[in-house]
């Protein structure tokens, strides 16, 4: 459910957190869906100083769908992403410093076991708040990504690649 209140902000419904207000630039629309998720396409990203360095990607639609990400660079330090052209179009990404990699966690109750999926990586225009899941076709890259247990010492300034360059994303 969502209820539109003054000041540019909503209140929306999570199964997690109840209901949240959220403010407009805290909306983001996937350009290209979620795998599996089509039919969502608006989140709210929620960022909860107690999780983090984990942020919430909370569907307008949906208080159910809900996915705990975390920046690439919270969980590896040689993760390389070269934008394609299309996906730099899709997400009207002009500068690589708008652009932010996430990756979506698997959650457990025993944190050893939290992993992250680094073949499905979200890109993120922080700029224009779109948002698109990629999918690397690289056998090498994992889907089960163990989490560093020091999670919260990101190096989360790092730039993406724009469209034919080669960079690390954090």
């Amino acid at each position: 459910m969502r209820e539109c209140i003054a000041g540019d902000t909503m209140k929306i419904d999570s199964v997690r957190f109840g209901t949240v207000e959220v403010a407009d630039d805290q909306l983001l629309s996937f350009v290209r869906p979620i795998v599996g998720f089509d039919q969502f396409t608006t989140y709210a990203l929620i960022d909860e100083p107690e999780t983090a360095p984990i942020v919430w990607f909370q569907s307008l639609d949906a208080p159910g769908v809900l996915f705990a990400a975390v920046d690439v660079a919270c969980v590896t330090d040689d993760f390389a992403l070269d934008l394609d052209e299309e996906s730099t179009k899709a997400l009207g990404l002009e500068r690589a410093e708008d652009a932010r990699v996430m990756c979506i966690l698997t959650l457990s109750p025993d944190p050893t076991q939290i992993t992250v999926n680094l073949r499905a990586p979200i890109v993120w225009n922080t700029r224009r708040a779109t948002a698109l899941q990629l999918l690397l076709q690289d056998a090498e890259t994992s889907i089960s990504h163990p989490v560093r247990a020091a999670a919260g010492a990101c190096r989360c300034n790092k730039e993406v690649a724009g469209a034919g360059t080669d960079a690390t994303q954090g």
